[in-house]
């Protein structure tokens, strides 16, 4: 034997054709049709069985998790719809399905219009990951289109509160099941978009059977996800349950409470972003200062350059500043040369100037000034002022100018 080749354990084959097969788009979610044999119930609670057509076979592992969800009772012979995956099993180096739902044949022909749905929306490139739409950091409000009844609303309430209680929630009650469901799904999505009361939505309900999600397969639904302006969450009850709706939606909410941590940022992590949001705006604030101490630099460069001639303009400044303040102190006293020559003049026109002169002033009984004789009666009082007092006088007699009594 060559000594150069390499060689490789069973372990280490086995190890690498099964992470080959897990890693296959087709066969790690795949949809298989047959019949039941070899039926067996282990005391674990898991299924193991044979799934086999007319011209080839299968083993199947159906664990305790998922048979826990099934709605019908398994038996040899029954023809049945598989979901599942295909992987190896290490130890025999066997491959098998690993089923995780399983739908009675019956309900064949609504898997297949599924199927062809979503084909059909996939030529479009509504799942395209182009389309996918973020969901914001900081959320204010969530919408919940949803029903009203069941656990989905307080699940979502219950993580929310935890997370953040600050967050706000608009729920837009529907049906989701029955013939009524998927119009009213869709009128919810669209209400919530015209009138943008909303951050993100979450889309959604309390799992179910094959036949309680159709509202969720929908093209109507499928449709208003696609064209909503506000990111989607889809929370379709259990992890084992997908929807066209999961494919369209921006994120995937493997349940109602995932999708209520999906929307929201806890309030310490709140705060580490806005930590670091202000720690961005500082740097760019710095960068800011920084350009424009640059720009100051620049400019106080160019202005040294001319240094000889703000000397020269200093000068002149000084100079003027000079003159200003000489005529300023001129004009200063000119005026106050003139007030008081007016203080004067309106000296020598007063009243009281007069009575230096010995002039005096005669007030009747009423306080009025007497300018003329006719004005008082013999027997009235009058009030004569003089420079430092007053004289109070009865009228005796009076006589004019002219002499005339």
């Amino acid at each position: 034997m060559d000594k150069d080749i390499r060689t490789i354990t069973v372990k280490e084959l086995n190890d690498y054709v099964k992470s080959i097969l897990e890693n296959d788009q087709i066969i790690n979610n795949v949809w298989i049709r047959g019949e039941i044999s070899n039926l067996k119930h282990a005391m674990s609670g898991h299924y193991y069985f044979t799934l086999k057509d007319d011209d080839a076979s299968i083993s199947v592992a159906l664990f305790k998790t998922y048979a826990n969800n099934l709605n019908m009772k398994l038996k040899d012979g029954q023809e049945v719809l598989i979901k599942g995956k295909v992987s190896i099993y290490q130890k025999t180096g066997s491959y098998q399905l690993y089923a995780q739902a399983i739908e009675d044949i019956g309900l064949g022909n609504i898997y297949l219009q599924i199927e062809k749905l979503k084909q059909k929306l996939q030529k479009e490139g509504i799942f395209d990951s182009k389309h996918k739409k973020c969901i914001p950091v900081r959320v204010e409000r969530i919408g919940i289109v949803t029903s009203s009844k069941g656990a989905v609303i307080h699940d979502i309430r219950k993580v929310v509160n935890k997370r953040n209680p600050f967050v706000e929630l608009i729920i837009y009650p529907v049906t989701v099941q029955g013939e009524t469901a998927p119009e009213e799904i869709k009128r919810g999505i669209e209400i919530l978009n015209k009138y943008g009361a909303v951050d993100v939505l979450i889309v959604g309900r309390g799992g179910g059977s094959l036949e309680d999600l159709m509202a969720f397969n929908d093209e109507r639904v499928i449709r208003a996800i696609f064209n909503s302006s506000i990111p989607v969450i889809s929370a379709i009850g259990h992890e084992t349950d997908t929807t066209l709706c999961d494919y369209v939606a921006d994120v995937r909410g493997a349940t109602p409470s995932q999708a209520a941590e999906i929307a929201t940022i806890s309030l310490s992590d709140n705060f580490i972003w806005l930590k670091n949001r202000l720690k961005g705006n500082y740097v760019r604030l710095s960068r800011i200062i920084n350009e424009y101490y640059l720009n100051l630099d620049l400019k106080l460069e160019k202005f040294k350059a001319f240094s000889g001639k703000k000397d020269i303009l200093k000068d002149k400044l000084r100079v003027n500043i000079i003159g200003l303040e000489r005529n300023f102190w001129r004009l200063m006293e000119i005026n106050q040369r003139n007030l008081r020559h007016q203080g004067e003049k309106l000296h020598l026109l007063s009243p009281l100037a007069l009575l230096t002169k010995g002039f005096s002033i005669v007030y009747d009984e009423k306080k009025n000034i007497v300018t003329d004789i006719d004005k008082v009666n013999i027997g009235d009082r009058v009030n004569i002022r003089l420079t430092n007092g007053r004289i109070n006088c009865l009228v005796e007699g009076k006589e004019n100018i002219d002499g005339k009594r």
